[in-house]
């Protein structure tokens, strides 16, 4: 991965139109409207121009993939050719917007395919931010160290980066503050969530993304079909917002008991103050259950921790609950008691008094797969989180 902020911040692009609205661009020669995506593919073109020194003439725009493959869908945002004659694609290159992370498995997803159709060698995903370069090479990506110049690309004179091994942490190091400022900034926990509970949602991210299951029958004690490690999914919100956080991905049944995706995963929520669109939030660390399957992708549980969790000093023991609280789309917010009545119908171990419980975890220590309170712990969230599903679908009906 390279950093190139700096770099696509020194690209100045003279903005058009009556309110500056528009930027132009050169390969197509026509105006487009200066989204912060349409920033991306422009400076990204400069830099191909510029600093790789590719010909213009070989730098192709919004190419669609029915030119290429007939019933293909979809447009690449950049190709770069590999010969003056323009039969030979040398590059995918897919571009979003800065706050749209490159690492994320639907990015890496859409460009493969168009390099599928193109039969390139090379992807690049690049938001301003962050640029990767990955080499197609026997049936594997393999991600490029830096950016190579256009020489070295069509002379396959490129190194590859050594590939990043997850190491879990310690006990002591995830309570440490000093691991702890590192995750809040980079947007795992909040600085605003309590001092106990960051260490418990480190606790919790450092089970999920960095233990392997090594026995079969955990699978089976958290009632999923299949561990599908760690990956990098993107979802939005009805609100504007959107998540992309490294999740725990797992094959479970649904409420139907048809097959679906489930993710397990931690983030920070962001902090506000006087903003046009959220007004005065404070931020909290956010652990979120997902589930993909046909009809949608999308968040069933966005458990605040710092407001549903009961820490005790004394013991180190947390208490994880909810309190039933579900929204419906447009419809807005569905009554509690009645998502309370519904759970406690179809699976009464979950609910005590007016709560859902969840989970008592000792976090003295590290949590692990094979720890019975830790397994269902993780069945709970994923159990409830499935329900809440079905009753969306029962509401609709």
């Amino acid at each position: 991965m390279m950093y190139i902020e700096d770099m696509f911040d020194s690209i100045e692009l003279k903005t058009y139109g009556r309110d500056g609205e528009y930027l132009y661009d050169p390969i197509r020669s026509f105006l487009l409207y200066a989204t912060p995506e349409e920033y991306v593919r422009q400076k990204t073109i400069r830099f191909l121009q510029e600093t790789l020194e590719i010909p213009a003439h070989q730098i192709f725009v919004e190419e669609s993939m029915a030119h290429t493959r007939r019933g293909a869908r979809g447009r690449a945002d950049i190709i770069v050719y590999g010969d003056d004659e323009c039969t030979d694609v040398l590059m995918v290159i897919e571009c979003k917007a800065p706050h749209i992370n490159v690492r994320g498995d639907e990015v890496f997803e859409q460009a493969a395919g168009y390099r599928e159709i193109l039969n390139a060698e090379y992807i690049m995903l690049v938001n301003g931010v962050e640029a990767i370069v990955y080499l197609y090479d026997e049936d594997e990506y393999l991600e490029v160290e830096d950016i190579p110049s256009f020489e070295e690309f069509l002379e396959g004179n490129v190194s590859i980066a050594e590939e990043e091994v997850f190491e879990e942490y310690s006990y002591e190091e995830l309570m440490s503050e000093e691991l702890q400022d590192v995750f809040i900034e980079n947007g795992d926990i909040s600085e605003h969530t309590p001092q106990y509970i960051k260490g418990f949602a480190l606790n919790v991210l450092n089970l999920i993304l960095y233990k392997d299951i090594k026995k079969e029958e955990v699978l089976t004690q958290i009632d999923v079909t299949e561990d599908c490690f760690v990956s990098m999914p993107y979802f939005g919100n009805s609100g504007g917002g959107n998540y992309q956080a490294l999740s725990r991905m797992f094959i479970a049944k649904d409420y139907l008991d048809n097959d679906q995706v489930l993710g397990i995963s931690i983030c920070a929520t962001i902090h506000t103050e006087n903003d046009p669109h959220w007004g005065n939030r404070t931020g909290t660390t956010q652990l979120n259950i997902s589930i993909t399957n046909k009809e949608s992708r999308h968040h069933s549980l966005q458990l605040t921790l710092d407001r549903f969790c009961r820490y005790n000093p004394i013991t180190n023991i947390v208490d994880i609950v909810h309190n039933g609280s579900l929204t419906l789309g447009k419809r807005g917010a569905a009554k509690r008691a009645d998502v309370v009545a519904y759970i406690k119908e179809r699976a009464p171990e979950l609910v005590w008094g007016d709560e859902i419980y969840l989970g008592s975890i000792d976090n003295s220590r590290l949590l692990e797969w094979k720890d019975s309170k830790v397994q269902s712990f993780i069945g709970n969230l994923l159990r409830y989180a499935v329900l809440r599903d079905g009753f969306r679908a029962e509401y609709k009906k």
